[in-house]
């Protein structure tokens, strides 16, 4: 589903950092997901580029479909484009050659193919079950994990808040969930000298609904009045006309500044010659952005909601954004006239959290969930 994006990075992640003992198969053939080709899965499309020759030929297309969909047990579908992927999983599910299966989304088919085998279950976030003025009652993502959750033989929340909220909504018993959180890259970083020639606010991921984007743009505006050398610079996709016009309404149109980070450096140099990183979404279920600002020495400005205290610590400085009130320019305020020596206390407490996670520790904390079912 993904091309990259926590959930995908995430089980990517587990996947090369679990323990010796743990053998595991990823049932994809091909993928556009980065993280998945990082680790050597071939991207979208190797298949068919390999099957007979590699140049195009007259019926080449007819018969890679009918010779997948009839291998893999579909022959009524011999006329349509294999479902690699998920013919993969039905047949690896229907070898029984496994201990534990563990989705990694909220898709069902699989409940066919276990006849008795155990599932684990992670659960990001209760965010559409949360919302239900951006959600309808019958997504798809909410009707499945309605669904899988009782099943699941061990459910994985990815903070204490997503525990709580699986507890609470889904009606599960606590000892079926455990905690396992996120860890941080543990590769070096080194800044480059990609800096950019003005100062800025850091803003990144998505902007739409409980992410208070346009909360946050509204208390920058009397901000950037003041400091006319700052910027609000935003990653991940361009602005919408939505977000055009409404930066045009405040006549700082050019105040907003939309970068896209093409690569992990790229990402990570925008965090570390920010003024500061802000986080001002209403909920998230962990809150990954947190970690990669500590790692960049960027100081990490938090709304004070759902699991940000949890994950963050000390280390942030909090404000309260709701709808009808906000102290986020205050607390910005106290940032940015901080001496080097007060922001370097920041950083060191920030750099400290950063050590509290760890893809290896997240993977052995997982492996001992598999242990506890098998």
């Amino acid at each position: 589903m993904q091309t990259h994006g926590g959930v995908s990075r995430c089980f990517v992640e587990l996947y090369k950092h679990r323990p010796a003992y743990i053998d595991a198969t990823i049932g994809v053939v091909e993928t556009d997901n980065v993280y998945l080709q990082e680790i050597g899965v071939n991207p979208s499309g190797t298949s068919y580029q390999r099957f007979i020759s590699e140049r195009d030929f007259p019926l080449k297309k007819f018969l890679f479909k009918a010779c997948y969909n009839i291998g893999y047990g579909h022959p009524g579908k011999w006329d349509r484009r294999p479902l690699l992927n998920r013919f993969l999983s039905e047949r690896l599910l229907s070898k029984g050659d496994y201990d534990i299966f563990h989705p990694t989304f909220f898709d069902d088919y699989f409940l066919r193919y276990l006849h008795g085998k155990p599932f684990v279950l992670t659960i990001h976030d209760m965010i559409p079950e949360l919302y239900p003025q951006y959600y309808s009652s019958t997504e798809s993502q909410i009707v499945r994990k309605k669904l899988l959750a009782p099943k699941a033989a061990h459910i994985v929340a990815v903070s204490e808040q997503t525990k709580r909220d699986v507890i609470d909504i889904l009606n599960i018993p606590e000892n079926k969930v455990s905690v396992v959180y996120h860890g941080a890259d543990s590769a070096p970083y080194c800044p480059s000298d990609c800096k950019q020639d003005y100062e800025y606010i850091l803003y990144v991921g998505e902007r739409h609904m409980y992410k208070n984007f346009i909360g946050f743009c509204r208390d920058c505006m009397s901000i950037l009045r003041r400091h006319k050398e700052l910027k609000v610079v935003c990653t991940g996709k361009p602005f919408t006309s939505e977000e055009l016009f409404f930066f045009e309404a405040f006549g700082l149109a050019d105040r907003f500044v939309h970068l896209f980070a093409e690569s992990s450096q790229a990402l990570l140099d925008l965090y570390h010659y920010a003024v500061a990183f802000v986080y001002p979404s209403a909920y998230e279920g962990f809150g990954i952005p947190i970690l990669e600002a500590y790692k960049a020495d960027c100081p990490v400005m938090l709304n004070r909601a759902s699991c940000f205290p949890e994950i963050a610590g000390d280390a942030a400085i909090y404000f309260k954004m709701k709808k009808d009130s906000s102290d986020f320019e205050e607390q910005f305020e106290t940032l940015y006239h901080l001496d080097a020596n007060e922001r370097d206390r920041i950083i060191e407490k920030q750099r400290k959290r950063l050590e509290l996670f760890s893809w290896e520790k997240s993977a052995a904390e997982l492996a001992q969930v598999y242990n506890k079912i098998s």
